[in-house]
């Protein structure tokens, strides 16, 4: 596990191009050594046939979302999203936290949502609210929140929910204050 998270530390990060696929090749050579010498043919075996089931489910509404979420983010009015979510202050940080826990967020398109669609990789939304939308979206979505209300009830519901936005809010505005501006 620790090789594949070294395996995306280094592919997703600043090196020079060089040295950052020296060091991924280093990992996924190191992550097969340990398959090869430490697996059996069956649990190999097992593990390919689910990682290529799962692939094939999952990758075709990853593009068709991501292709769904540029159209929508080509067409939304900049000036609008800039104008809620531009700055690091306590109601934009609250009203990200308040749109990520309404917005239903699939898995594996948070990072396309908030930056394409949001507008956080071409500077339009600040670190702070971005990392908000991040924090709530993938933990609740409408109708998550009916389901969890009708699981746990009301009272305990509303808790939960009400305590993801406030600490979404209050850890977006913490890092905007650290990271300051969008150099996106």
């Amino acid at each position: 596990m620790a090789l594949l998270i070294g395996v995306l530390l280094s592919a997703t990060s600043q090196l020079e191009f060089m040295l950052k696929w020296t060091i991924v090749t280093a990992f996924i050579a190191a992550a097969a050594y340990v398959l090869i010498r430490y697996f059996s043919s069956e649990e190999k075996s097992a593990f390919f046939s689910e990682t290529w089931s799962l692939t094939k489910k999952i990758f075709p509404l990853l593009l068709v979302g991501t292709f769904i979420t540029g159209m929508i983010g080509y067409f939304l009015p900049v000036e609008w999203v800039r104008t809620v979510f531009g700055t690091n202050s306590f109601l934009a940080c609250f009203t990200a936290s308040v749109v990520g826990a309404l917005l239903y967020m699939p898995t594996l398109l948070e990072i396309p949502i908030v930056g394409t669609l949001f507008g956080y990789s071409t500077g339009v939304t600040a670190p702070g609210p971005a990392l908000s939308l991040l924090l709530s979206g993938p933990s609740l979505s409408l109708p998550s929140m009916i389901v969890i209300m009708r699981v746990i009830g009301f009272r305990k519901g509303g808790v939960y929910i009400s305590l993801v936005v406030i600490v979404s809010t209050l850890v977006g505005m913490l890092y905007g204050a650290i990271v300051g501006t969008n150099i996106g």
